[in-house]
């Protein structure tokens, strides 16, 4: 027996909702919308801390501001919705995610007010949702769960690092960014992207080794271990390491023939991971002081061009009525306008290590072409994201 959904129904049935109604029904709505959000405060505070506007801590600002606020709201998201797909299950209901959205982004902003405690309810959340994913995993009829319980464990390890960073004094948000936030979007982005690219192509993807998900995960959190504590020697032979693996594993996908822009910025974020390691040798090698230029070849290159690429391909595949997927000239403008942000912030550390005092005004810059960035994707697919 076949059932059909009457399309002057289903409209009918949108119009009794209620603007909240509508809003809460996919996850990836309000998480996505608490994002950018995030990423347009959070860089408005950065550029206001670097110009010497206000007095706040800059790595509360930065680091958690942009390790948990902007990325893994988004990614939350993001998981929110494919995890129970990945495993065959139904999905998360509003009733689950919606009071811990709240009680999510209430404790974010008191984070960066300064109440360092409230990193503690953040970290709750976290565990919570990680709690959720390890019953659909536990419970999925799929044969294959080794992405999703590799997935799940990274999210629960960036719950206990910001754990441990509530009870300690200790900054750790080099080690949270590679051993969590970079290996998760890694995980993440190793399993979709090839099948979009097959989807699309009708290309077989390449049978990437049963090893991949422990040798990665081993090796980014190795890189971030090393680099928050400074053992240098350590750090020369893991990013040796880094940049061999992750060469061989980018080298071999096979995602690199011509194909639509929306697809192709997702091909190009592999592109930046592979630049991000060379980077890393380089500076371990040389021990130079370059305001942390592998990291945010990594953070901009890698992980924001997915989150543009993902954010819009989500967004337009969920609307209501749905989209078809393909980037208009406004979202190819975004992709191309992404590459110019990331080139900003490697020229602000090029100047850096020449000693030159323009590496300031680049700093400034790439922070004003990020708070353009998300204002225009917001310009972009705001409406629909709100369900206005």
């Amino acid at each position: 027996m076949q059932f059909s959904i009457d399309p002057n129904n289903l409209n009918t049935f949108q119009q009794k909702q209620s603007w909240w109604e509508r809003f809460i029904s996919q996850p990836h709505q309000i998480f996505f919308s608490s994002s950018i959000f995030f990423a347009l405060i959070i860089m408005v505070l950065t550029l206001f801390v670097l110009m010497g506007f206000i007095a706040s801590d800059f790595s509360t600002i930065h680091g958690f501001g942009l390790n948990y606020a902007v990325f893994t709201n988004a990614f939350l998201g993001f998981l929110i919705t494919v995890i129970p797909k990945y495993n065959g299950t139904l999905p998360i209901t509003s009733k689950q995610y919606v009071i811990p959205w709240g009680i999510f982004q209430i404790s974010s902003i008191l984070v960066l007010f300064g109440i360092h405690s409230a990193k503690f309810l953040v970290a709750a959340v976290m565990l919570y949702f990680g709690n959720i994913f390890f019953n659909i995993i536990k419970n999925g009829k799929v044969p294959n769960k080794q992405d999703s319980i590799f997935i799940n464990s990274i999210f629960i390890l960036g719950a206990i690092l910001l754990l441990i960073n509530t009870f300690s004094t200790k900054d750790l948000s080099i080690l949270t960014f590679f051993g969590y936030l970079l290996c998760l979007v890694f995980l993440v982005a190793q399993r979709m992207i090839p099948s979009f690219y097959s989807g699309y192509t009708g290309i077989i993807p390449w049978e990437k080794p049963k090893s991949i998900h422990l040798v990665s995960s081993v090796i980014f959190i190795s890189i971030g271990f090393t680099l928050q504590f400074e053992y240098v020697q350590l750090l020369k032979i893991s990013s040796l390491l880094a940049m061999l693996y992750f060469g061989y594993i980018v080298f071999n996908l096979n995602i690199y023939k011509k194909v639509p822009p929306i697809l192709s910025i997702l091909t190009l974020s592999f592109i930046w991971l592979d630049i991000g390691f060379a980077t890393l040798l380089i500076e371990s090698i040389f021990e130079s002081v370059s305001l942390l230029l592998s990291l945010h070849i990594f953070a901009l290159g890698f992980v924001l061009n997915l989150l543009i690429g993902f954010g819009s391909r989500v967004t337009m595949g969920h609307a209501v009525p749905q989209q078809t997927i393909e980037a208009d000239k406004i979202t190819i403008f975004l992709f191309i306008f992404t590459q110019v942000l990331v080139v900003s912030r490697i020229i602000a550390s090029f100047t850096f290590i020449m000693n030159h005092e323009l590496y300031i005004h680049f700093l400034y810059l790439s922070s004003v072409l990020w708070i353009i960035l998300f204002a225009l994707w917001s310009t972009r697919y705001g409406k629909t994201l709100f369900r206005i």
